[in-house]
């Protein structure tokens, strides 16, 4: 928060292991796409190695980045790092000891789906792929070790700054976890990185921003009509699949008969009290302005 530090993160870690790992799969993807090396690759190990290349690396990558990221935001603590750098190590190099011997025996003619294995030297390649999946189970079994032990140890990883990597963008300026109104007052956007503009210039003034002047928020009432309605949908799409009229009328009269009761109430908004809406922001730039003295006395 203020800072400009650099810290080689967790997120980090899996933005880097994603450049590597998608770059290798879109160079593979590039050789099947030439008519010659599909006829001989077609079918085969090294098309299951291309497939998971690129959706590790461009999918639970990201997943796995994007969990670590904005837990904190969503749930007012962090994941435990250490772990999470393990979780990441056992799923970077699991997965390449995994699929990269799947490579060799595609384009030595293993197939998907083998009954047998047609040519014994096959067999230490697989045995690396067996370890380098023992490794990814390894990082999932983790997960769950991280998640548990950091809800164990969530006093002492609070993020009361609501801004635990001195993030850039908006919604590290609320709180952790934020107000169901979000911001206390619509930011002033002016550029791409309204946030870290913001906090460069209270680091530069040596002060925050003036304090705004607070007004009640109007919010919509929550209602679960959406989920419900969705539930009646998918009922009545599966029926008419499989036709089974009777259950397609049925789903269909219910989403209908949710949404005409969701349109006929009466309120559909309620007020967040002025008090509430400045004790929150008054807080928040309480911790904000305590950070930005011990930064200057550092300085």
């Amino acid at each position: 928060m203020f800072g400009g530090r650099v810290r080689f993160t967790v997120p980090m870690h899996y933005a880097l292991g994603f450049m590597l790992t998608f770059v290798i799969g879109g160079l593979t993807g590039v050789l099947l796409a030439i008519p010659p090396v599909d006829f001989v690759v077609h079918n085969s190990l090294f098309l299951v190695a291309h497939f998971h290349q690129v959706i590790i690396g461009g999918v639970v990558f990201a997943l796995m980045a994007g969990y670590t990221y904005w837990f904190p935001k969503a749930f007012g603590f962090t994941l435990d790092e250490r772990l999470g750098k393990a979780i990441f190590w056992c799923w970077f190099i699991g997965f390449h000891l995994a699929f990269m011997p799947l490579y060799v025996l595609g384009l030595w003619g293993g197939t998907r789906r083998m009954q047998h294995i047609n040519d014994p030297t096959w067999q230490p390649w697989l045995n690396v792929a067996l370890v380098g999946a023992v490794i990814i189970g390894l990082g999932i079994a983790l997960t769950v070790v991280q998640l548990l032990y950091s809800i164990k140890t969530r006093d002492q990883r609070r993020d009361i700054t609501g801004d635990p990597w001195d993030g850039r963008t908006l919604e590290w300026l609320t709180l952790s976890p934020p107000p169901h109104y979000n911001f206390a007052v619509l930011p002033d956007v002016h550029g791409e990185e309204a946030y870290w503009t913001r906090k460069q210039t209270a680091i530069k003034l040596d002060r925050l921003i003036d304090e705004p002047d607070y007004k009640p928020i109007e919010m919509p009432i929550n209602t679960p009509t959406g989920v419900i309605c969705a539930f009646f949908a998918s009922l009545c799409g599966f029926a008419i699949i499989w036709y089974i009229w009777w259950l397609a009328i049925l789903g269909l009269i219910g989403a209908f008969a949710v949404f005409v009761w969701y349109a006929w109430r009466d309120e559909h908004e309620h007020v967040i009290p002025i008090e509430e809406v400045r004790a929150n922001a008054r807080e928040r730039r309480r911790i904000r302005q305590e950070h930005l003295q011990s930064l200057s006395q550092s300085v």
